[in-house]
């Protein structure tokens, strides 16, 4: 039995009703072989010959997270490039409360304490999101620690962006500055640009990096994207840096774009997918085979289903495996399509 942590509200494809819809019982736990049973590739497989450019994941994005929603909008106000800290504005914080009461939050700015008003322009249409506006790169620490709701980034997102966040949904609608997501634990964190180093990796003195829930860039990624990985999923439709998932306990990540070099260096289990192929693998990792893994197919599905570029190709292709790394517990498994 394999359990997944977090509520899921999403119907597998077939699971219109009846005893189907146990597949996923109360507890979130999945009994695999019953799903296998009620689950046929046909069901999953995109038709064939369609190919998704990247404005249409946009625009399936678009569908799912809308810019339009009302809510808390903070909009920085000129403050140069001083770096400010706001943890502790946070959905759960925030929307409940009136403009006043969230002008008098106090923030971190340089090395002084202000109000949240002196710094930003608060506006409240209502209590759905919380909204950050402006030129936002210094701006540290958005959703860390964030447990529910909804924080919607209109611009770049500096460092420390959903940090040891456990639930709730970040989308920004922009890039993020380095080592943004680490040692989340659970929630979604969807960027429609590009991420630095760093992503999901685990905070300095620390060997654990992400430990469950999703980030979703539509873009590329840096150096060492995934680090120290314990659980969860990371997906790249771009390209990513070297070092993708050094160090790796568990967990996922799927690069649709090129992977850099040394991937997968020192992890122990979990599975890194490439789709674009990359230059080299590690002497560390041992070819295993050449396959069509059962299990990609249920990613792809739900990745499809949010907008990445998924074609017949991808989905039924075959995939060299590599196992390493050797020179740690060499329990993990490099996937990379076969002729990228």
């Amino acid at each position: 039995m394999i359990v997944f942590q977090g509520n899921c509200s999403r119907k597998l494809p077939g699971n219109s009703g009846g005893n189907r819809n146990k597949l996923i019982s109360e507890d979130s736990v999945v009994n695999w072989s019953l799903l296998f049973e009620r689950i046929s590739c046909s069901n999953l497989r995109p038709k064939a010959g369609v190919k998704f450019m990247r404005g249409c994941a946009l625009c399936t994005l678009g569908k799912i997270y809308s810019v339009n929603e009302r809510g808390v909008t903070l909009t920085l106000k000129e403050i140069g490039k001083v770096p400010v800290e706001v943890d502790g504005i946070l959905p759960e914080t925030v929307l409940s409360l009136g403009a006043k009461e969230i002008g008098q939050l106090k923030v971190q700015i340089g090395k002084q304490t202000v109000e949240l008003g002196d710094i930003f322009d608060i506006k409240c249409h209502g209590d759905e999101v919380l909204i950050f506006e402006g030129d936002l790169k210094s701006v540290k620490r958005i959703g860390e620690n964030m447990s529910q709701g909804r924080i919607m980034v209109k611009g770049d997102a500096g460092m420390h962006l959903g940090q040891r966040m456990k639930g709730g949904t970040i989308v920004v609608n922009g890039n993020l500055e380095p080592r943004c997501c680490c040692e989340m634990s659970g929630g979604t964190v969807v960027v429609k640009g590009n991420a630095k180093a760093m992503l999901g990796s685990p905070l300095p003195g620390n060997s654990k990096g992400m430990r469950g829930g999703m980030i979703m860039v539509f873009g590329s990624v840096g150096n060492r994207v995934g680090e120290g990985m314990r659980r969860g999923l990371i997906a790249v439709t771009g390209d990513a840096g070297d070092f993708a998932g050094a160090n790796m306990i568990a967990g996922t990540i799927v690069v649709f774009g090129k992977m850099g070099l040394n991937a997968g260096g020192g992890m122990k289990r979990g599975s890194i997918v490439s789709i674009g192929g990359t230059d080299r693998v590690l002497s560390t990792f041992g070819y295993s085979c050449l396959y069509s893994p059962t299990y990609l197919k249920l990613y792809f599905k739900y990745l499809w289903d949010k907008g990445f570029p998924i074609t017949d190709e991808i989905f039924n292709g075959l995939y060299r495996r590599y196992v390493g790394d050797m020179s740690s517990l060499g329990k993990g498994e490099i996937l990379i399509l076969e002729n990228s």
